[in-house]
């Protein structure tokens, strides 16, 4: 199990160039990848996408990436002898033209912004291939850290669906209780109305057996050992199980409002209110499981 929570970062180097990439990843019901190259390599996003794609199944990944092209620090400017170069054309052909020739400060200037050097462009497959090896990197850090945290859901999740099973073990013993509370409680209502009526009067049967119909929660309590036995199968599984996991809390949740809507018992109503509240907690961690 993963959490969709990581953080990863790689370096990388060659031939003067060095990329610096960092990726993230939040919570997110799919998979959604953001990756902003410069313009000249934007062509090589569909690979970054592709390898976090690869190795992830939902979560929002967020890409940043740093290019430093070190062997080219003075790219631009123009070198001595170019000026000098400059310098002397510019007096031939004022020469030339009978006009008086005079350096300033802002003669060097302007002739440095017409002769200055473009910066080479970077080698595009020295840069794929730094940024390539450095995104599988970065992913490795990032998916050991959704594995740790992914390993410390999984015994939180583990303990809270314990003790949601342990609670509907304590219903089950309660139940067969139920129909005879309330025998009791409609016997002793109808004394203290004064009707005589006799206990075993048809419409008394009658209601009795309405009230058990109606309270019988053995469905219910099956069903929730079912997805029990499920949650923990699926807590176990090595493939992304979030959105399985969050359809089963669905499905549990709707077992316990049916058991709470069916009890008129004070202690299971207190343990159903106790399990949903678990329940809620269970809800909260799964919307960060991958």
């Amino acid at each position: 199990m993963r959490s969709m929570t990581g953080f990863g970062r790689a370096e990388r180097s060659a031939d003067g160039i060095s990329i610096s990439l960092q990726v993230s990843s939040v919570n997110r019901k799919n998979m959604e990848v953001v990756c902003s190259l410069p313009k000249e390599f934007q062509h090589l996003e569909r690979k970054v996408v592709e390898a976090a794609r690869a190795r992830a199944g939902r979560g929002r990944f967020q890409f940043s990436l740093e290019i430093r092209n070190e062997r080219n620090v003075a790219a631009g400017l123009p070198t001595d002898e170019q000026i000098d170069a400059g310098l002397d054309r510019l007096k031939s052909i004022l020469e030339r033209h009978g006009s008086p020739y005079a350096v300033d400060a802002g003669t060097i200037v302007n002739l440095a912004k017409l002769i200055e050097t473009k910066t080479p462009k970077l080698p595009e497959k020295v840069v794929e291939k730094l940024l390539l090896g450095s995104a599988e990197a970065a992913l490795d850090d990032l998916i050991a850290m959704r594995e740790q945290e992914g390993a410390a859901l999984k015994l939180d999740l583990e303990t809270r669906c314990r003790s949601i099973s342990d609670t509907v073990s304590e219903i089950k013993e309660m139940a067969p209780d139920m129909v005879t509370k309330y025998r009791e409680n409609l016997h002793a209502r109808l004394a203290k109305s004064g009707l005589e009526i006799d206990l075993d009067d048809e419409r008394v049967l009658k209601e009795i057996a309405l009230y058990s119909d109606r309270s019988d929660i053995s469905e219910e309590m099956t069903r929730l050992d079912s997805h029990f036995e499920q949650f923990a199968d699926l807590l176990n599984k090595d493939e992304p199980v979030g959105r399985s996991i969050e359809f089963l809390v669905q499905e549990i949740g709707r077992e316990i409002n049916t058991t709470g809507s069916k009890s008129c018992s004070i202690e299971i109503s207190k343990n159903v209110l106790a399990m949903k509240n678990e329940l809620e907690r269970i809800r909260e961690q799964v919307a960060n499981v991958e």
